[in-house]
């Protein structure tokens, strides 16, 4: 493979082209142009940026301030979240002609730390899927592969990083969203403890799963952005962890609960179960103690809670859809299959459920505080399959909850118990030359021990130099 002229931009993470742009190497337009072409060249490949944002973004790329943290670095928003004077869909026909009106402050605080918005990527119908797959936008594919999916459901996001467009993009995490594709496109994915950082949805409410923050090529552009977007609201809705300046290196021995089975006694893939069993001993290599346990959590028990919660919260989608359109959702031509079947399944929810569930959940959290206690961290298997083909999973097929059951595997505990959660990028399958993650996981606002660990795990075990066949290294 021949590299491109472009080729010394992509040996730099974000916080390296801002140095160049401090230095007067580069300017914040000649970074915009970059990604830009690179979007050009290969995104008919792989279909991970949907809306494009450039006449916004030359605009503010020409007013950045060169001393912020990212001083005009380009970047991705998924098209989950407002952008201010943007197209919003949420991946649905429903809204195609949805303008935002303003940006969150989430988005606010991330380019006032300098990351200039180029476009908005590619996320299932109202992020239902664990793959990335719509009917407006169709599949974004796998720059290891793109005969494979990218995950969900912020692999739009996951493949511009994978493939060199940015190295930090903008994803959100309800139940392993960041995390699956971090995991099956090889980049970094980080979720944020509940109420850490800044909202994303414009009346400024934290939801009870979902968060916002990135995926990345290196673990020091990940924190950058957590440390540029923290909460700044106080009170019992606002951030209930301290201000932070500096992530502190990590001190001492952990002691590293492991399972390699998932919440329904389910086996990984051996592909994933070799990566997740090298990483426990890459760990143990670096002084840690690592414990096998059981799972700690009953699988039926948990996703009875998790989907009382979220599928509680469809009723109302349906009834405003039907009352814009009229018909009835499944006439409407508005929703996709499997997005039809999944809110559809809100309506069979029995009368107070979402009462019980939270009630669940609330248990579930003094559980995994006494787990904690005993454990400074969890690694598991971010899934326990490998990526699929397209045509396995489309958003035309029914929606199928056992399956995205089993993709999500333990993730969505972090979210429930609103703590962090993190896929690292440390194994290559040697037979299909495919990213394998390992997940790792802490009680709530141990967001700091999380990116201790994974800087020495990826000065221990360096993957910047890997590139997708499918990137701007090669394309």
């Amino acid at each position: 493979m021949t590299e491109v002229p472009d080729d010394p931009l992509l040996d730099h993470d974000g916080l390296g082209l801002a140095a160049l742009v401090r230095n007067g190497e580069v300017t914040p337009g000649d970074l915009l142009d970059a990604a830009m072409s690179r979007v050009g060249r290969l995104d008919g490949i792989l279909n991970s940026v949907i809306v494009d944002c450039a006449d916004r973004a030359r605009d503010h790329a020409a007013r950045v301030d060169p001393s912020t943290p990212f001083a005009g670095v380009p970047t991705f928003l998924k098209d989950l979240v407002d952008l201010e004077g943007i197209r919003r869909t949420d991946g649905s026909r429903s809204m195609l002609g949805n303008i935002s009106p303003a940006s969150p402050a989430w988005v606010t605080a991330a380019e006032a730390a300098g990351l200039v918005m180029a476009g908005k990527t590619n996320t299932p119908e109202f992020a239902s899927m664990t793959v990335t797959d719509n009917a407006v936008f169709g599949v974004t594919l796998n720059p290891w592969d793109p005969e494979l999916h990218a995950g969900g459901s912020s692999g739009g996001a996951a493949a511009a990083v994978a493939a060199g467009y940015t190295p930090v993009a903008h994803g959100t995490d309800g139940g392993g969203s960041n995390r699956i594709p971090a995991s099956w496109c090889g980049v970094f994915g980080m979720k944020p403890s509940r109420g850490r950082l800044a909202s994303g949805d414009l009346d400024g409410t934290h939801p009870v799963f979902k968060t916002h923050l990135a995926l990345s090529r290196s673990v020091r552009d990940n924190a950058a952005v957590f440390l540029a977007t923290q909460n700044t609201v106080r009170g019992p809705l606002g951030n209930p962890y301290p201000h932070i300046d500096t992530i502190p290196g990590l001190q001492g021995r952990l002691r590293i609960a492991l399972t390699l089975e998932g919440p329904f006694g389910d086996v990984p893939d051996p592909a994933i179960q070799a990566a997740v069993e090298d990483t426990a001993r890459l760990c143990e290599a670096l002084g840690h103690e690592v414990v096998p346990v059981d799972h700690p959590v009953d699988g039926e028990e948990f996703y009875a809670m998790y989907s009382g919660i979220f599928l509680s919260r469809t009723v109302g989608m349906i009834k405003m859809l039907e009352e814009a359109s009229g018909l009835p959702i499944e006439d409407s031509g508005l929703l996709t299959r499997c997005t039809i079947d999944f809110v559809r399944s809100g309506d069979l929810l029995p009368e107070g459920t979402a009462t019980t569930a939270e009630a669940a959940r609330v248990a579930l959290e003094a559980h995994m505080a006494g787990f904690f206690a005993n454990h400074d961290v969890w690694l598991t298997p971010v899934t326990p399959g490998m990526p699929m083909a397209p045509a396995s999973w489309a958003s035309s097929d029914p929606f199928d909850q056992d399956r995205s059951q089993l993709s999500m595997g333990s993730l969505p505990i972090a979210n429930a118990i609103g703590g962090p959660g993190m896929s690292v990028p440390l194994w290559w399958d040697d037979a299909t030359g495919l990213p394998v993650g390992s997940h790792f996981s802490a009680g709530p606002g141990r967001d700091e021990l999380l990116y201790a660990l994974a800087f020495q795990l990826e000065e221990a075990r360096p993957w910047a130099g890997r590139w997708a066949p499918t990137s701007a290294k090669y394309l």
